[in-house]
């Protein structure tokens, strides 16, 4: 874009090809698999039988057009892995963090529409805690800890969030003295492909990808410095 507007052919024709570069760079789905692949906590079985599941919302909403709805994003595995393990007898509750992430609409609390979407599944409304007025992962740590507290809730918990945010969740409900095992679901990275599709043709899905890892990234780094890990 900016070859467009420089007057100078030689600078107009270095522009482009760096422009080419990062795009051909960015838009290859071998390595922001890498990337993934490094980033990402790795998924894991469940082993053992829990007293709740800690579910990080951030994958559901309501629309104005259409209420009463739940709409879901790519991150509706960390609901419908909790079904699954809910069902399975591997848990027995289900605590909800997550009120709206947005910075000017916080009337709508995601957790209700989680809940809601629990009970859609036939979880019953006795296994479900919700906490809805977190807006971001530090302050879903803290107000969980409360949670848990006011309740005397004791035993072992699993916290299921997406893989990707999965380090970032960890630190804070570390630093929160909440003792867990990790869950992560939603994973971005595939399985390693050596095929020329993977290796030399590109894809805007990599693009996608990109924007995703860099602002969990960034959030991390902004988490770590402001000592929230």
């Amino acid at each position: 874009m900016i070859s467009i507007f420089v007057k100078s052919p030689q600078l107009r024709k270095r522009f482009f090809y760096t422009g080419f570069i990062v795009l051909i760079f960015f838009s290859n789905p071998f390595l922001i698999d890498e990337a993934f692949l490094a980033w990402e906590r790795k998924p894991v079985t469940v082993a053992k039988k829990y007293n709740a599941a800690i579910v990080l919302t951030g994958f559901a909403g309501a629309r104005k057009s259409l209420p009463g709805r739940v709409f879901f994003g790519k991150g509706a595995d960390r609901l419908l892995h909790t079904v699954e393990l809910y069902k399975a007898g591997q848990i027995d509750k289900i605590i909800i963090s997550g009120g709206s992430g947005s910075l000017t609409n916080r009337r709508i609390s995601e957790a209700s529409q989680v809940r809601k979407a629990f009970l859609y599944c036939g979880v019953p409304d006795s296994a479900i805690i919700s906490e809805g007025r977190s807006s971001n992962t530090v302050e879903n740590a803290r107000l969980t800890g409360k949670l848990i507290d006011s309740l005397n809730f004791k035993g072992n918990f699993l916290l299921i969030t997406s893989a990707f945010h999965m380090k970032r969740a960890e630190g804070c409900f570390t630093k929160a003295g909440i003792q867990f095992d990790s869950y992560p679901v939603d994973v971005y990275s595939m399985d390693r492909e050596y095929t020329p599709d993977n290796l030399f043709i590109p894809s805007e899905g990599a693009l996608e990808k990109w924007a995703v890892l860099t602002h969990e990234i960034a959030g991390y780094l902004v988490y770590w410095i402001m000592g929230y890990l």
